[in-house]
């Protein structure tokens, strides 16, 4: 996934887990990719947009990006969004 948004020109901060409010305030990212499996009841403490992404098969409402052409296309979307 962190190739993907290199290619997009995108910076990347690899991080595992789900992170809290205050470490999305501390490294103040402009969007959120976050890499499934998540848990269950996938929880941000932040207003900032965020991109699910998964090769598998996933089962949540949310938009998932599950290839690299999708990826860059939501992240074009979402950077315009909010830009």
């Amino acid at each position: 996934m962190s190739r993907y948004c290199l290619e997009q020109m995108v910076e990347v901060l690899p991080y595992y887990g789900v992170p809290t409010g205050e470490e999305i305030t501390l490294f103040d990212p402009d969007i959120l990719i976050i890499c499934l499996p998540a848990p269950e009841q996938l929880y941000l403490q932040t207003d900032k947009p965020f991109i699910l992404w998964s090769e598998l098969e996933a089962n949540f409402k949310l938009p998932i990006a599950s290839n690299p052409a999708e990826l860059a296309k939501m992240l074009r979307q979402t950077l315009q969004d909010f830009n």
